[in-house]
């Protein structure tokens, strides 16, 4: 496969728009580690690729725990590029042996990163010993590149509705205790000051949080005497 050819151009645009879709349809990250793989391997010269993500949990991608081109570029920041892995053995002893037996002969590492942070690494294997052309490795660049902005904007995504959810739940839990302290503040005959003291101490002295009691009191699942 040549380094580039024109004819491959609408292939480009159409992994390109593949990739961010993932995002807009919120696909989650695994969609998008599928979409840079596949991409990849049916863009670039190469028979495989290997992502390293820490602190990320896929469910299809199994975590890189070891030593190995993906795991240095993400500590370093830096490209990899290794013509023949054979000659690597004392450099990843580990990771050197299992791709010769899944007959994997060399390797490019990138790391995925956006402004000043590195949210992981891609490697592309092939089973030849030849590293990737220039023209290649900027297309895989731009892949990377175009991966990575869109699983950061899924984590803010993630981040924003995690706090919401939050949000909602304190309101809910707010609006449920104001609505217990008058109910008990109409049936003792008492300010809410007193009833809220009144449903504070009872959460305190059963262990139990203030927002069930107030449900309990509000659904009449709990006696209020």
């Amino acid at each position: 496969m040549s380094s580039w050819r024109a004819d491959r151009e609408p292939a480009v645009c159409a992994a390109f728009a593949s990739l961010t879709a993932s995002v807009a349809e919120d696909l989650g990250p695994d969609r998008v580690v599928d979409t840079l793989s596949s991409e990849c391997a049916r863009l670039l010269p190469i028979a495989s690729t290997e992502i390293f993500l820490p602190g990320l949990e896929l469910e299809r991608h199994p975590a890189v725990v070891e030593e190995g081109p993906a795991r240095e570029s993400f500590e370093t920041g830096n490209d990899i590029a290794v013509h023949d892995l054979s000659a690597e053995v004392s450099r990843w002893p580990g990771y050197a042996a299992r791709m010769a037996r899944k007959g994997y002969a060399a390797v490019s590492a990138l790391p995925l990163r956006a402004m000043d942070e590195t949210v992981g690494a891609i490697a592309f294997l092939s089973a030849e010993t030849v590293v990737l052309s220039v023209e290649d490795r900027r297309l895989g660049r731009a892949l990377a590149d175009v991966a990575t902005s869109c699983l950061l904007q899924q984590r803010e995504l993630r981040h924003y509705r995690t706090l919401s959810e939050q949000l909602q739940t304190a309101l809910d839990s707010r609006v449920v205790i104001e609505q217990a302290k008058g109910m008990l503040a109409e049936r003792g005959g008492v300010d809410v000051g007193t009833a809220f003291h009144r449903l504070r101490s009872f959460a305190r002295s059963t262990n139990r949080k203030l927002s069930e009691v107030a449900r309990g009191v509000v659904d009449g699942t709990l006696d209020t005497r």
